[in-house]
């Protein structure tokens, strides 16, 4: 790593922006050209990406292909970090949800999700694995004492 790679970095981590720790489609890496996917380094400050695996420092222009990672504990005691209501703005953009994706948007544990599933209280496909459709959270989230 050469000094302005470490400038950059240090800079870009002061700004906002951490590691991307997320599950990459391969798609993007096709759709950027990037002829070494393997050197890959990807930090963000969602909904921003940027690579530093290579000399191009790639920026795609959309998020399509990017799993969306969802805050740690530790992470939302980070005050440079996006605001949690941005990150569930997002997942309610999708149209099915994983279920610690649902529980993150509610606030509640995998556990309370997957319970609501089996009594329910919020829809999902019939075929495994568990995706729930984004409506029935929110439909849930209106229903939610704040």
């Amino acid at each position: 790593m050469n000094s302005t790679l470490c400038r950059t970095l240090r800079k870009m981590l002061a700004d906002g922006f951490e590691q991307y720790d997320g599950v990459i489609d391969p798609v993007v890496y096709d759709r950027l050209k990037c002829e070494k996917p393997e050197r890959a380094y990807w930090i963000c400050n969602w909904p921003i990406m940027h690579c530093l695996g290579c000399n191009r420092r790639c920026t795609p222009k959309d998020i399509r292909g990017f799993q969306l990672v969802l805050p740690t504990e530790s992470s939302t005691n980070n005050n440079a970090n996006p605001q949690p209501v941005d990150k569930i703005a997002a997942l309610l953009n999708k149209k099915f949800l994983r279920p610690d994706e649902a529980a993150f948007c509610l606030n509640v544990s995998e556990r309370k999700i997957r319970n609501w599933v089996a009594e329910g209280v919020l829809i999902t496909l019939k075929r495994k694995p568990i995706r729930i459709t984004s409506e029935s959270v929110k439909e849930e989230m209106g229903l939610l004492d704040i």
